[in-house]
Order: C-alpha cells, then structure tokens, then sequence
C-alpha cells in the first residue's frame, strides 16, 4: 500500500480519492486526521512514497514520489476528472524504449501508464519522478464534489480558493457557516454578494492568460471589456492594433487602426475573436478550442487545446492543428475522453459559424 502525504487547497478531495482507492495517508494535518477519522498509529509519521503539493499559482499540484506509485494516482485522476491536464517532468521521467503509438482502443495514457509500470518493476524501487498536474474548471468542480462528500463544501470551492486573497478568505468565513448549519442558498447568495466587487466589469481592462498543455503560458496582453452580461456569463473584449503584422490561422494583413472584437462566455469550451479594419470591414474570424473558460479578478484563463477553426469574410471555413489535438493526447497530457469531447464541441461550432452571423454580432456590440 502506497504512503502519501498531501498538503495545499485541494488535500481534502485528494485524500478523498486517494483512500478509496487504496492509498494510505501519513502525516496528516489536524483537519485532515479529524474529517476522516484517521486513527493514531505510529505509522502515520513514516516518510510517504508519493507527496502531493499545491503549485504556487494553486491551478493544480506537484507531485512527486516512486514511479509505481505515482502513475497509479495519476490514471485515478484522468479517470475521474474530465479536463485535467498531465504533465510529466523531462528529468526526472523517461521511457525505456522510444513511445509508439499503440492500435485499437488503447491510448497513449494507458501506454505511457503500462510502459512506466513495467520500467519501475524492473529497475530500482526508489526511482522517483515528478509530475504537474493543471485542474482547468471541470476538474476544480469535480472536486468540489468530492470535497462535498466529506465536509460542507459551497459551489466553486476550488475555483475561489484560487483566487487567492480576499476571495479565498471570504470562503473560509462562508464554509464555516456552512459547518454551523446556516443554509446553503442563503451562504451562497451573502458570499457572492461580497466578492462581486472584486470581479471586473463593463470598462475593465483584463489580460487573457492563454495556457499551452505543455505548461507554457502565454499573456495575449490587455485589453477592454466592452460587454459584460452578468447572468448568462457573456463577454465581449474589444482591443485596437496600432503595428502591422499577419493574423494567426487567417494569414491576412494586420493593419494599425484594425480592431478586435472577442466574445466569451464563461464556462464555454472555446471563444471567437472576429477582426475589423478600421472602417469596420469584416476581416475574418479566429475561434480557440479550449478547456470551459474561467474569469479571474484581473484575468481570463484557460488552456487551449491546439485544435481551431478559422472562417473567412467569404464563408471560408478552415480546421487548423487538429492534429496537434490528437498528438497530445498520445503524448498523455489529456485523456481519450477529452478529446472525444472537443471533437463534439467543435462539430457543434462549426454548425452554427456563419460570416454574417458575425458581422452583424460584432457590430451590435462596438
């Protein structure tokens, strides 16, 4: 039985998962010793096989431990958390033999999983690797859920302690109503209206935080909320080019004086950004696939899955990278089932993308 010891935001739903399927739990902090009624032994101080640490943007963990022991949580995790992103460090995780991709219904998780399981077993048992872990929003809500199962837990639990700061300190306060028995709506509803301040509104600039699979994070720079609608978590962000170049995937002409209308909404698998010339031209329109967006105090995040669509101002319409899509997926950063899930999301873009549907939407809103 693999040891693991587990700190940070999400230990409660991790331990959760970790002991039902089969992990112990050493070194327990005190709230963690009492929600699961871990007994007192002296094996609970004994050094774990596995540790599980938050990362510092608290967007998911670290982990690192022995092989075996790691790859056993890491399929518990692609099982159960539909988004989850895995990232296995360069240095401390390699394969014996070069990866092949392998036929029929097996995929390059279950691949990387077995070919590493056979490595531990076969070299030293204190051969450790490391392994980052991104818990885009499914995942934080899934969790969520699982937490819910052991303590009182409010919608967005994982999201809001992400945030960090007063966010994350007016959960604590609402959780412990929760933990007194005050209701469920009516704690909702007071925490919601004391963190609405925090949230941008129509007028805000906001950065776009665009996350590769593999880590990398890119910031598509500041820009403007023209729309905001509150209730069905609609966004439109509007941002003027002042330097020439080439949009992305379209391949035409950036002119200074273009703009950009971009339009969001919170929890959806990707986004539009259709582009204008200065005189209002309708120049053609960008779409990301992404994991379900979230929006932060003073950001927009979310990880961008490769895969996108372009359309031209003639009713063009283009697939770009999806091969990149299938390439991560092989590579094991994103399960099969994701996969299968963006390939359903896109086919329902693409039924619904239209060049005049988009010029007159944007105009609406500039």
């Amino acid at each position: 039985m693999s040891k693991v010891k587990v700190r940070g935001i999400y230990t409660t739903a991790l331990t959760r998962l970790l002991l039902d399927n089969g992990f112990k739990i050493v070194q327990p902090s005190a709230p963690i010793k009492e929600r699961f009624k871990l007994p007192n032994v002296m094996e609970e101080n004994s050094q774990p096989d596995m540790e599980i640490n938050d990362r510092p943007d608290k967007q998911g963990i670290n982990v690192v431990g022995d092989a075996a022991s790691v790859e056993k949580f890491i399929s518990i995790l692609l099982e159960n958390l539909e988004d989850v992103v895995v990232r296995r460090h360069p240095s401390t995780y390699t394969l014996t033999q070069p990866f092949q991709h392998g036929e029929g219904n097996q995929s390059g998780i279950v691949e990387i999983i077995s070919e590493t399981l056979r490595e531990t077993e076969m070299s030293t048992p204190q051969r450790r690797i490391r392994v980052d872990v991104e818990f885009p929003s499914l995942s934080k809500r899934k969790l969520d859920e699982i937490r819910s199962t052991v303590v009182p837990t409010l919608n967005g639990h994982h999201y809001y302690k992400a945030c960090g700061g007063k966010i994350a300190y007016m959960l604590e306060m609402a959780e412990k109503l929760l933990e007194k028995g005050y209701p469920i709506r009516e704690v909702e509803e007071l925490f919601r209206e004391s963190i609405e301040r925090e949230y941008p509104h129509e007028g805000s600039k906001i950065s776009i935080e665009h996350v590769k699979v593999d880590g990398k994070v890119f910031h598509l720079g500041e820009a403007r909320i023209a729309e905001l609608d509150g209730r069905n978590m609609r966004i439109k962000i509007l941002r003027v080019f002042s330097t020439p170049g080439i949009y992305d995937g379209l391949n035409i002409p950036k002119e200074p004086g273009d703009y950009a209308v971009t339009s969001m909404v919170i929890g959806e698998w990707s986004y539009k950004t259709s582009y204008f010339s200065r005189n209002g031209e309708y120049k053609g329109t960008y779409v990301n696939i992404n994991t379900p967006i979230e929006i932060y105090p003073s950001k927009i995040r979310y990880v961008d899955l490769e895969a996108d669509i372009c359309m031209w101002p003639d009713g063009r319409i283009r697939k770009i990278d999806f091969e990149k899509l299938n390439e991560i997926v092989r590579m094991g950063y994103i399960s099969e089932r994701l996969r299968k899930t963006v390939y359903e999301k896109i086919a329902e873009i693409l039924n619904n993308l239209s060049p005049d549907i988009e010029k007159e939407v944007q105009y609406a809103g500039v």
